[in-house]
């Protein structure tokens, strides 16, 4: 009964671990213990481990790149809002409300400029990760040593700790000027 409960806790640390369903996470730890030396599995372990890993950093970077694109749409949404604004007030405000407007437009339209260069990078960086997730997988599968020497800055230490910065929140766009009150 004890080894029943240790096989099923194996293997539901190795679903946790790659994502796989029961039965084949079940198979993949009965093999490993059937394995009597244990090299074989501890290197197959060594290289699931590695490649859940990497999978892990490509989905991470892809939702902050998905953060990044949406973040810049608003921040382009908001600079239009804020274009449109100045460009009703130069039909109705004075010279000082106009300036402030056309000023808020600019700041608006820098900063979506910003959010969209932020979401290029976050882009290249996912794509860079999921081409590395790619190299690992076909090394994981049991590509040779002369394959393995060209995919090993795969494993550098720096891509671990890679973070995307968090993006900053938007400003609200500007509310247009009020009228002028009419003057009886």
């Amino acid at each position: 009964m004890t080894s029943d409960k240790a096989r099923k806790t194996a293997t539901r640390l190795r679903m946790a671990e790659t994502g796989e369903p029961y039965s084949v996470a079940r198979k993949a730890t009965e093999a490993a213990a059937d394995d009597p030396d244990g090299a074989q599995s501890h290197e197959t372990r060594y290289r699931r481990e590695a490649v859940a890993r990497m999978r892990r950093a490509a989905d991470e970077a892809r939702q902050l790149a998905d953060a990044a694109e949406e973040e810049a749409s608003r921040a382009e949404e908001r600079a239009e809002l804020a274009e449109a604004s100045a460009d009703l007030a130069e039909e109705w405000a004075d010279p000082d409300e106009q300036r402030l407007a056309r000023q808020r437009a600019q700041e608006l339209q820098l900063f979506a400029e910003q959010a969209r260069e932020r979401a290029d990078q976050a882009e290249e960086a996912a794509e860079a990760i999921e081409e590395r997730l790619e190299e690992a997988q076909d090394w994981a599968e049991g590509a040779d040593e002369e394959d393995d020497e060209e995919i090993r800055p795969v494993w550098d230490s720096s891509l671990w700790g890679f973070r995307l910065p968090r993006l900053p929140r938007l400003p609200r766009p500007p509310q247009p000027p009020r009228p002028p009150r009419p003057r009886w």
